[in-house]
């Protein structure tokens, strides 16, 4: 079952209920107020009757039972109504009513203090006056009646009797219109549930669209379009949720293009590798048998022997570059501490001191004055070592190659041939080489700048490369310096 119908038949149900029972009590606090209304009013009427009844009767002659009856008969017939029964010691003498009342039954009851009927108990607060609610023949009937002493004309001492005026006034209306007005109260409250049922389902429908909306997109997202967003107007608390959803569908997006990305780097990287690695192993794997099998002689032996040695020290660079690589790679966040410039471009000199000369470089340093890089000082060595190793493979012999700091960062300057437009975005790929033949001869691999842009993304810097061909490069570390 949806939550919009839960919430309607809970919220139906419950006004239902509440509204009936208000309705009910309502009913029969009216009910009980119209009855106290007409017991009032027929209370008055038959005082002032049973007052007016009495007076002439004293004014009658009678002497004995006999004709105390015939004096109470005279005097009760003019003026009376027919609601109006007399009574003799409850024997019936005047009622011209369609009813019968057995007076013993009621005699019976003086003592109760409330009156019953067939649908309810009510309470008459009326000590001087005798009230019973009786039904009928399916007529409920309020009676009322009060006794009158008769005694004779000698003194008024002896008692011939007890006069009983019974007044009765019929009430079914009343029951009637309160069992009318309750069906009709139920019918009115079904009527408002239906339609109350259909405005609060379009309501829920309008209030939980964007609810809906979120669900269709999640599961859009859940297919694989990554892109889907969701409207959020407003500034309530759907809106919120919107928001949220949005940042959570973009953040999702971010982290499978990068798992993408990522992915794609990987094989591109195990494919470059395999590539890598067939060449010099084929190599080895030739000289290796060839040395097996065929009996060389031993300026031969030596060459192949140099062969597999210079191969066998490329794969361990190649190997010591892929692992430094993957462990970057995987790195998020370094320890950074303080490292002054001019010592690492010191020891860079001093690192690179053999390469240069063997290729017969000059290795100028340019630092006005000493700044400090916050970063970890064996990448940042990393960086320079591996920017002049690429300038040393790219320098003529007799060049310059120069170290430069300044407030924007570190940079390595030479004079070499120079890099392609075309090739600039893509030599900071694992593996891309621009001249393959040439940069195998030299022992690279393809994966110095892939190294560089690495640390700089650690370090919160910006690669830059700039080069015209025939001219030379500069490539360096955007990075604030301090």
């Amino acid at each position: 079952m949806k939550l919009r119908t839960k919430i309607t038949l809970a919220s139906v149900s419950l006004l239902l209920f509440l509204s009936q029972a208000f309705s009910i009590w309502n009913l029969a606090k009216t009910q009980e107020q119209i009855i106290e209304n007409i017991r009032s009013y027929e209370e008055d009427r038959l005082t002032s009757e049973v007052f007016r009844f009495d007076k002439e009767l004293v004014q009658k002659e009678y002497r004995d039972v006999r004709s105390a009856k015939y004096a109470a008969l005279a005097t009760f017939t003019p003026g009376y109504s027919e609601n109006a029964v007399l009574y003799y010691d409850n024997e019936e003498l005047y009622n011209l009513s369609p009813y019968h009342f057995d007076m013993s039954e009621l005699s019976g009851d003086l003592e109760k203090d409330t009156l019953s009927s067939g649908f309810e108990t009510v309470t008459i607060e009326a000590p001087q006056q005798d009230i019973f609610l009786e039904e009928i023949n399916g007529r409920h009937l309020m009676i009322l009646f009060r006794d009158v002493e008769v005694y004779d004309k000698e003194g008024s001492i002896n008692s011939l009797g007890t006069l009983r005026i019974l007044h009765y006034r019929d009430i079914t209306a009343v029951y009637e219109s309160k069992r009318l007005l309750f069906f009709q109260g139920i019918a009115v409250a079904l009527l408002l549930s239906v339609l109350l049922a259909l405005l609060l389902t379009y309501i829920l429908q309008r209030i939980l669209a964007p609810f809906y909306l979120l669900r269709d997109a999640a599961n859009v997202i859940a297919q694989g379009d990554y892109e889907k967003r969701v409207e959020h107007p407003g500034t309530d608390e759907v809106g919120e949720v919107s928001r949220s959803f949005n940042q959570m569908a973009e953040r999702i997006e971010e982290h499978i293009r990068t798992l993408a990305e990522m992915n794609e780097t990987q094989r591109q990287l195990i494919g470059s590798l395999a590539h890598e690695l067939k060449t010099p192993m084929t190599g080895i794997q030739g000289y290796a048998e060839l040395l097996q099998r065929v009996q060389l002689p031993p300026l031969k032996q030596a060459d192949a022997l140099h062969y597999i040695e210079e191969e066998c020290i490329r794969l361990s660079r190649l190997s010591a570059k892929m692992l430094l690589l993957t462990d970057l790679s995987r790195e998020d966040t370094i320890e950074k501490k303080p490292c002054s410039v001019a010592a690492l471009f010191s020891q860079a000199k001093e690192v690179t001191h053999y390469r240069l000369k063997e290729k017969n470089l000059r290795l100028q340093i340019n630092l006005k004055q000493d700044f400090h890089v916050e970063g970890d000082a064996d990448l940042l060595q990393s960086f320079i070592t591996n920017l002049i190793d690429n300038a040393c493979k790219a320098s003529p012999p007799g060049s310059r190659i120069r170290l430069i700091g300044t407030a924007s960062g570190i940079f390595v300057k030479d004079e070499g041939i120079g890099i392609p437009q075309d090739e600039i975005t893509r030599i900071t790929e694992p593996f891309y080489m621009v001249n393959k033949s040439r940069s195998r001869k030299q022992g690279g691999a393809g994966l110095g700048l892939s190294l560089c842009l690495q640390i700089a993304r650690l370090h919160g810097g910006r690669l830059e490369i700039r080069s015209t061909p025939e001219k030379g490069t500069c490539i360096g570390m955007h990075i604030e310096i301090t």
